[in-house]
């Protein structure tokens, strides 16, 4: 099967929204995908290494299986969704089990071509279900053993749940023509709403209703709301408006981002909502919504922070769009702090990160070209905001490049920038520890070196891609949070 090809289907994996949240397994499919050709002579420490540098000498084989097998889940759960149509089917072996020549499996990573169309991830699923006999096998008995004693205790406590109401509780959310329908956890309909301006533009339901909406006790009564990002098809822009719903559908508040800005020059003040989340309470504050909002089409983007009725209680305001946002507390004192990632406009387009305490989300971010520079808000003060490096390959083709998927995993930041911006892809990633120490600035897969290749295979700027370029991304400027210009290099993963 021709390389290329392999690369491809591994790179969009890696792009999808089934992957957006698996920074591990990202990197797991990524190490797998650099030793393809390889993998016969790949041993389980190499894995280790490249999985968990900082713990290197406390994980094992038993910890790369059990990676292993997530990741199969992972690409069965894709290959079911999104990517029904794929047209290969990327699979792990079982390894414990004779390969095709009747020997022990060597191979991590095979890639088998699918028929187009194909529902669900046959092949996939095949290999999964393969690698799954032996552990069933050693569990059945086990299991026979306990089912007499619990099947009296699930009973009780099925009926428990339902005498609790469990049925009545959203869990998930549905788009159908011009109508949200809202299910239970069985996938019984609990209630639906339509909206007669139908859903629109597509691009903004791209990823589907996932991104777009969020179940949880908001006020903490032990009821479900429903919030959901509502964006309506009209030819003219309009403004996100974000509704709250009660368990029951009842309609509790309606929410409309952003406001004029004379920086707009009479533009209208219409903002898509890109982020939406929920601060969990503390002892000293309630539940807060959190919501990043960038104008349509120019460049400032507001972070508001929303009370439980939909009351704006205070906003930050930053050049340039954050589209991506995650909580998560860094520091451990149990207070999540807001980590969003963009562009910043004021700093050459530059992809950024900004992290903001939720108890000082106020002012105007602070820009180096004053064309970009919003008045009237005061000064902001971010925890922290880093620039990252634009590629030469970045600088010739687009105007700038922008960092998207931020995730916090057992204290390791991660997000990828993207270098190439039609289509979006040519990912870097970068990872960093607690203390936004570097620790790890790579390109993902091979989309950024063969798009590089590329694009510079003749003419008078002809040349490879060099270790200096690559070092270049190690450069990732702090203009607030650090001690120095550029962010601390920690030890680099390899």
């Amino acid at each position: 099967m021709d390389r290329a090809a392999i690369s491809d289907q591994i790179e969009r994996i890696l792009r999808s929204r089934s992957f957006a949240s698996k920074s591990q397994l990202r990197k797991l499919l990524e190490v797998l995908s650099n030793n393809f050709d390889s993998q016969t002579t790949l041993k389980p420490d190499r894995v280790i290494k490249e999985l968990w540098p900082e713990e290197t000498k406390t994980k094992g084989s038993a910890d790369v299986a059990t990676e292993m097998n997530r990741l199969r889940h992972a690409l069965e759960s894709y290959y079911n969704e999104e990517g029904k149509t794929d047209s290969i089917a990327i699979c792990l072996p079982n390894r414990s089990a004779p390969g095709p020549d009747g020997k022990p499996e060597k191979r991590w990573i095979v890639a088998r071509p699918r028929e187009e169309g194909t529902a669900g991830s046959q092949a996939a699923s095949h290999t999964a279900s393969e690698d799954q006999r032996p552990i069933a096998r050693a569990r059945v008995l086990a299991f026979l053993k306990l089912a007499a004693a619990v099947v009296a205790i699930a009973i009780v406590g099925y009926f428990a749940i339902r005498m609790l109401a469990a049925d009545s509780r959203p869990q998930f959310g549905r788009m159908d023509a011009s109508a949200l329908t809202i299910f239970n956890a069985e996938g019984k309909e609990l209630w639906r709403k339509v909206f007669p301006d139908g859903f629109g533009p597509d691009v903004y339901y791209a990823q589907g209703i996932t991104t777009r909406i969020w179940f949880g006790d908001l006020e903490g009564n032990g009821h479900t709301s429903v919030l959901f990002l509502y964006s309506p098809a009209h030819p003219q822009p309009n403004s996100t408006i974000l509704i709250c719903y009660s368990d029951r559908g009842q309609e509790k508040w309606r929410w409309t981002p952003g406001r004029n800005l004379p920086e707009l020059a009479g533009s209208p003040a219409t903002y898509k909502t890109y982020a939406l989340a929920v601060l969990k309470p503390t002892k000293t504050s309630p539940s807060r919504i959190v919501v990043s909002s960038a104008h349509d089409p120019w460049w400032p983007d507001q972070i508001a922070l929303l009370d439980s009725s939909g009351k704006t209680v205070s906003e930050y305001w930053h050049s340039g769009a954050l589209t991506s946002m995650v909580l998560a507390d860094l520091d451990g004192d149990g207070r999540q702090e807001i980590i969003a990632a963009g562009v910043a406009n004021g700093y050459d387009h530059q992809a950024t990160l900004v992290v903001l305490d939720p108890d000082r989300v106020f002012g105007a971010s602070t820009e180096v070209r004053p064309e970009f520079q919003i008045h009237g808000m005061g000064v902001a003060q971010e925890r922290l905001r880093l620039l990252f490096p634009r590629s030469d390959l970045n600088q010739a083709l687009f105007q700038y490049n922008q960092a998207t998927d931020p995730v916090v995993e057992q204290g390791i930041v991660r997000l990828t920038v993207l270098e190439c911006m039609s289509p979006p892809g040519c990912p870097i990633w970068y990872e960093f520890d607690k203390n936004f120490r570097l620790i790890a600035a790579y390109a993902g897969g091979d989309a950024f070196r063969s798009a590089h290749a590329r694009f510079y295979a003749s003419g008078k700027n002809a040349h490879p891609l060099s270790a200096e370029e690559q070092a270049a991304f190690q450069k990732v400027r702090c203009l607030v949070g650090c001690k120095s210009e550029f962010v601390p290099v920690g030890k680099l993963v390899p």
